[in-house]
């Protein structure tokens, strides 16, 4: 059977168009939806009364899928308040999906992994989001962090104090101190300044056993939280845990491999952090490594268990067409600039010598696509998902600055060729659901029921 399209149209030609496929046994149909994308099965629950009957049975048997290529999740002018849309760029399709439960209108996307989103809500709270299936996770609440209490700010007014001291230099004694005044948050605003990364160590169906771990301001600290926790463990730095830094991550990533966590620095160097046991145990593995002070990074692990550092530069540019940003935008935010675009200029791709504690360039990844963005980064084999172009690396935004104070501003999503060193853009089929929204920033995700 041929998937029904975006408009719920399906083909009505070929040998099997006259065949009544609603009279088979409901056993047969769901060993059929396992194989099936998730899109695909989805739709497969509007095919006929038998159909949606088979769909609901194996909802309700959890039946595993396939491995899943990855979406684009983002929100359009052309969908409506409470709708997203997946876009595949494997197969080419687009699926649209209700999200009526955390309309993306409000809800910023800070992260995803394992087929879950995470976004914060009015509050600065953060929370797990399936949005195939809706279901929702809460996180402990940001005053749940180590250094986070409710205050208020200079109005008198609620707001979040966070205790960053950091060592400032006075130049007048000639040495560092401590500032003890906290740095103010407006609570449905904190979001944007709190959190860089969340990484997951597995679905959150599975309970306790999922490790969300959180890279936060100032300058990105560590913290982490199993699902069911009430407050965010802070991991502090020094003998007592063996983390070598206590700022500066910009990237982490679970390796089921060998159960640890690893940590990248803004300098490239690299630890792991074992969170097994009854404390954290970090070690240091790679120092920091020379000529590496582009601001984006990223860590990959390949299907064979290889870990890949990822370098990424960027650069603003004059786009020739302004977007349109609202007046009132204009004035709340300030420096806002129609024109200004921030698009990648070189990508460069490391592998990490574990032995030998050193990360070697590598010229190409003809086997594999890599994803990129605020997503949990991803590198898939090319041969498992033939829609996929070898040798790329699949963009989108994840500046924070940029994606957080510039809304209106186009985002940069598109295909970025290792051979090649430049970009493509990503097309979507439909041309009503295209250009994407500007906000909330599209985030990659490979979609799951669980």
């Amino acid at each position: 059977m041929e998937p029904a399209r975006e408009d719920g149209s399906g083909s009505s030609s070929g040998p099997i168009a006259g065949r009544d496929w609603s009279s088979l046994p409901e056993d047969i149909l769901v060993s059929f939806l396992r194989s099936l994308h998730v899109a695909d099965a989805v739709r497969s629950g509007a095919v006929c009364t038998s159909w949606h009957a088979a769909y609901a049975a194996f909802r309700r048997l959890r039946v595993p899928s396939p491995r899943q290529p990855p979406c684009l999740l983002y929100a359009s002018d052309g969908l409506d308040p409470g709708v997203a849309a997946l876009h595949c760029p494997a197969t080419g399709s687009t699926l649209r999906i209700p999200f009526p439960r955390a309309p993306l209108a409000r809800r910023p996307l800070l992260g995803s992994g394992h087929g879950w989103l995470v976004t914060a809500d009015e509050a600065s709270d953060l929370h797990l989001v399936n949005p195939v299936t809706g279901a929702q996770v809460a996180l402990p609440p940001i005053t749940a962090i180590h250094h986070v209490k409710m205050g208020t700010d200079e109005q008198g007014d609620p707001a979040y104090n966070v205790y960053e001291n950091l060592p400032e230099f006075n130049h007048r004694k000639g040495q560092f101190e401590v500032d003890h005044e906290p740095t103010i948050l407006e609570i449905d605003r904190a979001h944007e300044y709190m959190y860089s990364r969340v990484v997951l160590s597995a679905s959150p169906s599975a309970g306790r056993a999922c490790i969300v771990l959180l890279l936060h301001m100032p300058q990105g600290e560590v913290s982490f939280a199993r699902l069911g926790d009430d407050r965010w463990t802070w991991i502090s730095p020094g003998d007592g845990t063996g983390l070598p830094w206590r700022y500066f991550y910009r990237d982490a990533l679970y390796s089921a491999a060998d159960g640890l966590f690893y940590l990248l620095g803004y300098d490239a160097s690299l630890c792991s952090l074992d969170l097994n046991g009854p404390s954290p145990v970090a070690r240091k593995i790679i120092n920091n490594v020379p000529k590496s002070a582009t601001p984006t990074k990223y860590l990959v692990q390949t299907p064979a268990g290889d870990i890949l550092q990822v370098w990424r530069l960027r650069d603003y540019i004059d786009s020739l067409t302004p977007v349109d940003i609202p007046s009132d935008y204009m004035d709340d935010e300030g420096d806002q600039d129609p024109c200004l675009e921030l698009n990648t200029v070189d990508l460069q791709v490391y592998k990490v010598d574990l032995h030998g504690q050193r990360v070697e360039l590598m010229k190409s990844l003809p086997d594999y696509a890599l994803f990129l963005g605020l997503n949990g980064s991803m590198c898939l084999p090319v041969e498992d998902f033939p829609g996929l172009k070898p040798n790329c690396a699949y963009i989108t935004d994840d500046s924070m600055e940029y994606v957080n104070f510039r809304k209106y501003n186009r985002r940069e999503i598109g295909i970025w060729s290792m051979a090649e060193q430049s970009m493509s853009k990503l097309l979507d089929v439909s041309p009503v659901i295209y250009p994407w929204l500007n906000w909330p920033s599209p985030i990659w995700i490979r979609p799951s029921f669980f």
